[in-house]
């Protein structure tokens, strides 16, 4: 609902009244006539202020107006490297073209001020198609993005340059007194002194040394630290946490729950170190099942005020890459204490939900609890046994497997009937050798373990949602938006090139796009298709305020399960600890709330950067030993600059538009395709193509592919 002009701020009321240019002395009446009291002095600072962030743009004759009216849009400036840029604007929508020599100065990241160009430029598309594109200058820089780059140091004549490693950036020269023993090849991390000018170029300083450029853990190394990821516990945090000790003592266990004879395990990966969920199910005398999850109790022993947690909120999440782990808690806990190992006494946190055999809900219950795993078992393990192959699960547990696994198709159907989407976008798998070299890349499945597992989490983490904003609690939830309409749209779009029409009443009906999915099973562009709908939905983050989650179409949601590796799950531990004792929540604990929300989504992004950085210089790694070999894929992404091919094994790769043969290929954005002018010969998202490996850089992460001509055409 908008509000009255009474309760908005005097710059807010001066935006409203901005549509259109005003003088100061026009504001002031419209002002008083709208109830707001000021004075001239007042409302010349406002507008003095507004026009420092560009929020306003002053005119001749003092006259002031939003910058759309005086055709400007403010954006965050893209580069690339090449003579050309874009500015991403903030109200979204495609990237404006920024031609060359009309930058202003601007760096990538900078935040700007930019001006459309007179008109649309028109260019001739694919199939002769009149095609717009708009083109801007930047007017203006707002704020400089000052950050320290990651890249390589090389010789410029007899000056030694910064290279960023995404290109991005222009030569940067480090003066001797600034190399800090860095020489020409090291990877390095280099904080910008000096812009440059007309007549000289950037500078920097070296601030670290990663390594020669070409090694693969200097590469790593600079990956973690671009992202803020550091892999060593400080001396204070290691010692506080080897005084916590490895054994659960009676003292540990007073006022718990003793859930010691009760027959629960664990379902994990094989590679798996930390254990930090176990499930249990139990017929009950009524005919309901009673469904366990017990998940590890770190909150008892990472407590506020401790260097443990000021370090667990500093890091927010594990980091995982192919053969390591940069842990959120040090290994005493996370594979010690904490961890929910075989056959020994653990401290939990039990929720149980009574569930009838159609799935309905009975009855919920919270427990601070003590639990003894009976077994630690694998997805394939259970796969195996829920297939009835041979398997090392023992055989007093298969029946109770194969009943939760009953249950979990259950909860599935009914998590879908209710609107959840389901994306079964695949997952890539990096295998290592004991030495650290990638064995194997493959295709990553997904078997009835591992459904079953995430089904009783996710039925878990409801029950908590839902018990503690029904019982007021400060708390941090997992919220996943509602999509920008305009992407949807979008999404529509796209999705009508496969023959899926989808109309604009049923862009809000999540069943109807789950339908879209589906019908694209087994087809070679359901990968692509899945794809688009992630990119046109909001990325999930964390909050104090529930605001459901969209994609599982669930009211209430929160992050419960992984409190070894995620603190949002530990403050939800504290949480429902502190209102399960009766204590109600104070403005502390949602102020606190709200503080880790922000940081916990802060570093689940670079998490997620640093971990996609890092598998890219793997598969990379893994392609070098096929350089000039073919393979099948599909095209996986369209662009003016060449296409996307996925392998089967689901690396990507880049053929780059002047590398493909015997045509000129033009871009039609439109219907996604590029095509040849002289052959007619069409690349769109999902069509099947050959590729040869020309090029797979392990330090860069840079795979670059060939076309392999079709004999049969």
């Amino acid at each position: 609902m908008k509000m009255s002009y009474e309760e908005l701020s005097l710059e807010q009321a001066i935006l409203e009244l901005t549509d259109e240019p005003q003088t100061p002395d026009q504001l002031l009446r419209q002002l008083s006539k709208h109830g707001i009291k000021s004075n001239r002095r007042e409302i010349q600072d406002a507008l003095s202020s507004l026009v420092e962030r560009a929020q306003l743009m002053r005119a001749k004759g003092s006259r002031y107006a939003k910058p759309e009216h005086f055709g400007c849009f403010l954006g965050t400036f893209c580069g690339t490297g090449r003579s050309y840029s874009f500015v991403a604007p903030d109200a979204g929508g495609e990237d404006i073209f920024i031609p060359p020599h009309r930058d202003g100065g601007a760096w990538n990241g900078d935040r700007v001020l930019a001006h459309y160009l007179e008109k649309p430029v028109h260019r001739r598309g694919a199939r002769g198609r009149d095609v717009q594109r708009r083109e801007a200058e930047v007017y203006r820089i707002l704020e400089e993005k000052h950050e320290e780059l990651v890249g390589s140091l090389a010789l410029r004549g007899k000056m030694v340059v910064f290279r960023a490693d995404n290109g991005k950036y222009p030569d940067i020269v480090i003066g001797k007194k600034h190399l800090h023993d860095a020489k020409p090849g090291d990877h390095v991390a280099v904080q910008v002194v000096f812009r440059g000018g007309d007549k000289y170029l950037p500078q920097g300083v070296v601030t670290r040394v990663f390594g020669a450029a070409d090694s693969m853990d200097a590469s790593i190394a600079a990956v973690l630290h671009e992202n803020d990821i550091v892999d060593q516990f400080p001396a204070e945090v290691l010692a506080e946490a080897d005084r916590i000790g490895q054994t659960v003592t009676d003292a540990d266990c007073s006022g718990r729950l003793d859930l010691r004879g009760l027959t629960l395990f664990t379902i994990d990966g094989d590679s798996a170190k930390d254990f930090d969920d176990a499930v249990s199910l139990e017929l009950q005398s009524d005919g309901t099942f009673r469904v366990g999850v017990h998940i590890a109790d770190v909150s008892y022993y990472v407590r506020p005020g401790t260097q443990l947690n000021a370090e667990a909120f500093r890091r927010g999440t594990s980091v995982y890459y192919p053969g390591h782990v940069v842990p959120m808690l040090p290994f005493a806990l996370s594979n010690g204490i904490c961890s929910l190992n075989p056959d020994v006494d653990r401290l939990a946190f039990s929720v149980f939900v009574d569930l009838t055999a159609d799935g309905a809900r009975r009855a919920v219950s919270f427990h601070r609890s003590v639990i003894r795993s009976s077994a630690r078992l694998t997805y394939n393990q259970v796969n195996l046994a829920l297939s009835d192959q041979p398997n090392q699960v023992p055989a007093v547990l298969i029946p109770t497997l194969k009943q939760m696994n009953r249950m979990a198709y259950v909860l599935h159907d009914l998590r879908l009937a209710r609107g959840a989407l389901e994306l079964n976008i695949p997952e890539c798998e990096i295998e290592c050798d004991e030495s650290g070299k990638v064995s194997a890349v493959s295709h990553r499945d997904r078997g009835d373990a591992e459904h079953l597992i995430e089904e009783f989490m996710l039925l878990a983490n409801e029950a908590v949602a839902e018990h503690l904003f029904k019982q007021s609690s400060a708390c941090v939830y997992r919220v996943h938006e509602s999509p920008d309409p305009v992407k949807l749209q979008e999404f529509a779009r796209q999705a009508r090139l496969f023959g899926f029409r989808l109309r604009d009443s049923e862009l809000n009906d999540t069943t109807a796009l789950q339908e879209v999915l589906r019908h694209s099973e087994g087809k070679d562009y359901q990968i692509a298709l899945s794809t688009m709908l992630l990119r046109a939905m909001a990325r999930a983050r964390y909050a104090p305020d529930n605001l459901g989650h969209y994609g599982l179409a669930a009211k209430y949601y929160l992050h419960f399960t992984s409190p070894i590796r995620r603190y949002p799950d530990l403050v939800v531990h504290r949480m429902l600890a502190q209102q399960l004792a009766g204590q109600q929540s104070t403005k502390d604990d949602r102020t606190f709330c709200a503080e880790a929300s922000i940081q916990s989504s802060d570093r689940e992004v670079a998490a997620d950067n640093a971990e996609r950085q890092i598998n890219k210089l793997y598969q990379a790694l893994y392609l070098q030993r096929f350089i000039g070999e073919e393979f099948s894929g599909y095209v996986s992404g369209v662009t003016n600059f060449g296409i996307f091919v996925c392998l089967d094994n689901l690396i990507e790769g880049l053929v780059r538009l002047d590398s493909m043969p015997n045509d000129w290929f033009e871009y039609d954005p439109d219907r996604m395709i590029l095509v040849g002018k002289r052959t007619g010969q069409r690349y769109y998202l999902g069509r099947r193509v050959r590729i040869s490996v020309a090029n797979a850089s392990p330090t860069s992460g840079q795979i670059d592919f060939l076309l392999v001509p079709d004999e049969k055409k």
